[in-house]
This record gives structure tokens, C-alpha cells and sequence, in this order.
């Protein structure tokens, strides 16, 4: 069964990188860094190298971070991946890689070894979509070559491909629980796929390049978030906590399929960059606060009239 993956599994697990790497070549491992923003590797001893310096301008990083990045994970990285230059190969070098005069050692990055930056660096932008674009192969699906000027979130797969994987892990998961899903989660497949589909639909027939998805399957999709079925923090109390506290995203209703039923929801213009920061923003409070029930008591979300009083600590 193919699982989706995201950036996170590349961050946290050396094994993952490894195994990445083991699949490029430095020549290929350079095309996936130029997708993302140009690089040029100084041709030494027959190969390509970068300082840390060059590394540091490449992903907009500073140098002290760099050296932080290997130096905590210095065990993980090959032989072809790094190499520390002193004397005879420090002198031979120096003005291939553009070292300065005073210099008494350096460390040089190959393509792969600036890949595994890469995947370790995580206040980087371009090392971001650099772990997109080694996503993306490693899953097998085309190739989406990111803007650097206008960054935008991973491209998700496409339609069919996200439904297959969901039938699978149904299958699985039903196959582990003795034939029968929990019917609450069994539901909530149901309504994702049914809700994923219409959406896709509606987008052919009228050919709109609209997103509008509502905030559980926004926080789902799109930020990876696990949205509980019950507990303070579950999925109806996070469609409250957005129009409550945040309504100049939108007051936009649509029927949607909501446990076996349809429902009027509150649906967001994803689509637009500012309502998809509000909505993140939003999330992200909602899911740090240790009491959102109390707040949108204090607030009257749950009175039948009520006045909107943003009341949230």
C-alpha cells in the first residue's frame, strides 16, 4: 500500500535520507537542487563541491546554522558527501572554491551531500522545496518544478490517487479491526471522500481554479493535522472557533456530507493566500489553547442569539 508522505519523515528520519540519496548520483542529485534555485559546484579533483559559505547563500541561510546542521548529524554523512580540505588538498583548492588566503581548513558539501543538508535544515524556504521535489520522486508522481519568487504549499497529489490511497487504508485498517471499522471513523472516510470528490467535480465542470474547503478538511489536508471526533478539541468545536473568532474570513455556507448527513457548513476561499494564513493561524491557536470549550463559552458561540465577543485566553 503507497502511503502519502510529507516533509516531516525526511526531517526526522535518517534512514528515509539515506535511502533517498542511495537513488541519485551527484548529477542528479545537483538537477534536483537546480529545480529549486540555481547552484553551480566548483569542479575539483574531478568533482563538484561547495563551501559551507556557498551552501549558507543557496538556501538563505546563515553559516552558523550550516556548520550547526552537520555538525549534529556529522555521523550520518558519507564519505562522498563531505570532505574536510588541510593542507596539500586545502592548497590545491583554495582558489578553485574560492577559499580565502588565511584559511587553515574548510569543509566542502558534494550535490548529495547539500541534498542531506537539505533534508536537515528546516528554517530554510529553498530546503523546503527541496524536500518537495525529493518527495515527489520518491513517490513516483510528476515532477512540479516551485517558483522560488512565489512560493506556495507542496502541490497535493492528484484527486484519484488520493482516494486510492484511501480505499487502502480502509481495507487495512478494517482487514486489523476484524472486518468492521469504528463507525465514527468509518464515517469520516466516507464524508472525505465523497466531500473530496464533489469538490473536484465542481471544479471541472465550471473550470474554477476555486478552493473552497471547509476548516476540518482545510487543517487535515493541508496542514497535516489529525482533527479528533471528540474532546475539547474535536472537529465541530473547530468550525465554531474559526467563525467565531476569526469571521472576516468568510461567511460563505455550503451542504456538505457531515457523518452520513447533509449539513450547512462554513466554507473557506483557500485559494486566497490571506484567508489560508487566517485559517492557519486560526488552527494553530485552537489546537495550543488547554481549553477552546471554555473560551468560546466566555465568548457565547454556543448561545442561540449572541452577540460575537472575541474572549479567547
Amino acid at each position: 500500500m503507497s502511503l502519502p508522505l510529507n516533509q516531516s519523515v525526511l526531517v526526522e528520519s535518517p534512514s528515509l535520507r539515506t535511502s533517498a540519496l542511495s537513488n541519485l548520483d551527484d548529477s542528479r542529485a545537483q538537477e534536483v537542487l537546480n529545480k529549486a534555485k540555481a547552484i553551480v559546484f566548483a569542479l575539483w579533483n574531478g568533482e563538484g563541491w561547495a563551501t559551507v559559505e556557498q551552501l549558507a547563500q543557496y538556501f538563505q541561510s546563515s553559516i552558523p546554522a550550516i556548520k550547526h546542521i552537520y555538525e549534529i548529524n556529522s555521523k550520518e554523512f558519507q564519505a562522498n558527501e563531505t570532505k574536510k580540505l588541510t593542507g596539500k588538498d586545502l592548497s590545491d583548492g583554495r582558489s578553485t572554491l574560492g577559499l580565502p588566503s588565511r584559511t587553515s581548513q574548510a569543509r566542502v558539501f558534494s550535490p548529495s551531500g547539500t541534498l542531506r543538508i537539505a533534508m536537515l535544515l528546516t528554517e530554510s524556504e529553498i530546503a523546503a522545496i527541496v524536500r518537495t521535489i525529493i518527495l515527489e520522486l520518491i513517490a513516483g508522481v510528476p515532477n512540479i518544478t516551485p517558483k522560488v519568487d512565489i512560493l506556495t504549499a507542496p502541490a497535493l497529489p492528484p484527486v484519484e490517487q488520493r482516494l486510492q490511497t484511501l480505499v487502502e487504508a480502509m481495507k487495512t485498517l478494517a482487514e486489523l479491526t476484524g472486518g468492521r471499522l469504528n463507525p465514527y471513523m468509518e464515517q469520516h472516510f466516507q464524508d472525505f471522500a465523497a466531500n473530496l470528490l464533489a469538490q473536484h467535480n465542481q471544479q471541472v465542470v465550471i473550470g474554477s481554479k476555486e478552493k473552497w474547503m471547509g476548516v476540518v478538511n482545510f487543517a487535515e489536508s493541508e496542514l497535516g493535522k489529525k482533527v479528533p471526533l471528540s474532546g475539547s478539541h474535536y472537529r465541530g468545536h473547530l468550525g465554531t472557533w474559526v467563525s467565531t473568532f476569526y469571521p472576516q474570513l468568510g461567511e460563505r455556507q455550503e451542504m456538505r456530507l457531515v457523518n452520513g448527513t447533509q449539513q450547512s457548513v462554513y466554507v473557506y476561499a483557500c485559494h486566497d493566500p490571506i484567508v489560508a494564513d487566517g485559517l492557519t493561524k486560526a488552527i494553530e491557536e485552537f489546537f495550543a489553547h488547554p481549553n477552546p470549550t471554555a473560551a468560546l463559552k466566555i465568548a457565547g458561540a454556543f448561545a442561540t442569539k449572541k452577540p460575537r465577543v472575541i474572549v479567547k485566553s
